[in-house]
């Protein structure tokens, strides 16, 4: 029996990682070029969604099959195997994102990522306010405009949103069932919003919430995925990289108003999360925003 392919993207070996968090790209341009088929095969460290605005086709999700047509969302995590097969006539767009990017846009939203957890597809057609987002997303992803990156990632936000409630919505039991610990974690992440800045040891968090630490970074671990000091420098990585991106203030200044009193240090946990020197990163980041490249000097 031949082993299911893992790529990054398909056709291209999951050991050539996404350059970008994120990627988009019409659902032609990739399908046309295999005969408009999509063979099984899966992705280690990517979510994906799949969008059809027209025409139609199949979806193979983890063996079960799924017609696809107008207004079919299907949305794929990490190790989930799928494949599908389009009509020459398809219009639609697929998003992959990485894992870390996930967590960036949902990192707000306790609870959310379990419901990202399995493989979706379903028409929402009817769905107003989901497919509006989708609809401006797809108007976003084909223009290049001021502070596009920006607008990519709020939209993306919304229809993330839309399919997590859409799920909750199928699945009411399972998240009451989660109780007294959803509960604590929304209380994390209430109090890491209003002192992130402050940098506060964990203790202090579960010491707040009436837990121990332990108990803390197991209930991160159960409704993020990560430990509790992780969720913290993650927050404190997306305020980072905005402030980076969007605003004039130099690296020392961002560091200072994140808690760190050295900005050799910042500078240290940043690379260490992204790969990256905070300058590099504001460097390329504002090379693909050209509005905001002109207007902000690199510091």
């Amino acid at each position: 029996m031949k082993e299911i392919p893992t790529y990054s993207l398909y056709g291209v070996h999951a050991s050539e990682p996404l350059v970008e968090q994120l990627h988009f790209e019409s659902i032609a341009s990739r399908s046309q070029l295999h005969a408009w088929e999509i063979r099984p095969h899966r992705h280690e460290r990517f979510l994906q969604i799949l969008y059809m605005h027209a025409g139609g086709g199949e979806a193979l999700l983890d063996g079960v099959r799924v017609c696809l047509g107008s207004g079919s969302l299907v949305s794929v995590p990490p190790n989930h195997v799928h494949g599908f097969m389009f009509s020459p006539d398809v219009d639609g767009f697929i998003v992959t994102m990485t894992d870390a990017y996930l967590r960036t846009l949902l990192g707000g939203a306790a609870g959310a990522l379990p419901l990202l957890e399995s493989a979706r597809c379903e028409s929402v057609e009817r769905d107003q306010a989901l497919t509006g987002a989708l609809s401006l997303f797809r108007l976003e992803m084909e223009n290049i405009s001021a502070w596009r990156g920006a607008a990519l990632s709020a939209l993306l936000t919304l229809v993330l949103l839309g399919i997590v409630r859409r799920a909750d919505a199928s699945t009411p039991d399972a998240i009451s069932a989660r109780g007294r610990p959803l509960r604590h974690f929304q209380q994390f992440q209430k109090l890491l919003e209003a002192t992130y800045r402050e940098q506060p040891d964990l203790g202090y968090y579960a010491d707040a919430i009436g837990i121990t630490s332990t108990q803390l970074n197991r209930i991160c671990r159960q409704h993020a995925g990560q430990s509790a000091l992780q969720v913290l420098h993650g927050r404190l990585l997306a305020e980072a990289q905005r402030d980076l991106i969007f605003s004039d203030l130099d690296i020392k200044h961002i560091a200072l108003t994140l808690g760190f009193s050295d900005a050799g240090y910042f500078s240290r946990f940043f690379a260490k999360l992204t790969g990256q020197t905070p300058t590099a990163f504001r460097q390329s980041r504002r090379a693909r925003l050209p509005a905001i490249s002109a207007r902000m000097p690199a510091r």
